[in-house]
């Protein structure tokens, strides 16, 4: 599912120390679905679960150091902090999106969202909004065969659309605060 081209992204706009915006239930949902998705990237690194040798978990969670014994040794170290802190923030986008989200059969099912974080929401959306990105960059750029079997140019354009509207809403969110 991709944002409805035909009507326009709310940007979002500065209130107090914090920030809103406008979005479509289903952009609202949409998004809660991939922060979700992401999280489960980052409670696999908790739980020794995760592909490291898996491209966007090579993006996530870069080597720290050239050298392949302190490389190993900084993630046996820190990784698992690291992942925590990432879970907490991404909960938090996820949250504040389910909150916002109107319960099945609601008549405001189809009216826009408004949706409002203080300074420390506003955090933990922007660094969010760019682990999902980078999520799905990483797989709409990567060769045919590592991708699940039935993924057609159409979806990954989809996913680019998709790329480009999170982009947009990290960028306004950022010059908000600005």
């Amino acid at each position: 599912m991709q944002p409805d081209a035909g009507r326009a992204v709310k940007a979002w706009r500065r209130d107090g120390d914090g920030a809103v915006c406008a979005m479509l239930p289903e952009e609202a949902d949409m998004l809660a679905n991939l922060g979700r998705q992401v999280l489960g990237l980052h409670r696999a690194v908790v739980d020794g679960r995760a592909i490291l040798d898996d491209p966007v978990m090579q993006r996530l969670y870069p080597s720290a150091y050239e050298g392949d014994n302190d490389a190993a040794e900084f993630r046996r170290l820190a990784t698992s902090d690291i992942a925590a802190d990432r879970i907490r923030t991404m909960a938090r986008m996820v949250a504040d999106l389910e909150t916002a989200l109107p319960a099945e059969g609601d008549e405001r099912e189809a009216a826009e969202l408004q949706l409002a974080v203080d300074a420390e929401g506003a955090d933990a959306w922007l660094r969010s909004l760019g682990e999902v990105r980078l999520v799905l960059h990483v797989r709409t750029g990567q060769d045919r065969g590592e991708l699940t079997p039935g993924v057609t140019d159409e979806d990954i354009a989809q996913l680019q659309d998709v790329v480009s509207w999170l982009g947009f809403a990290q960028q306004t969110l950022l010059e908000a605060l600005e």
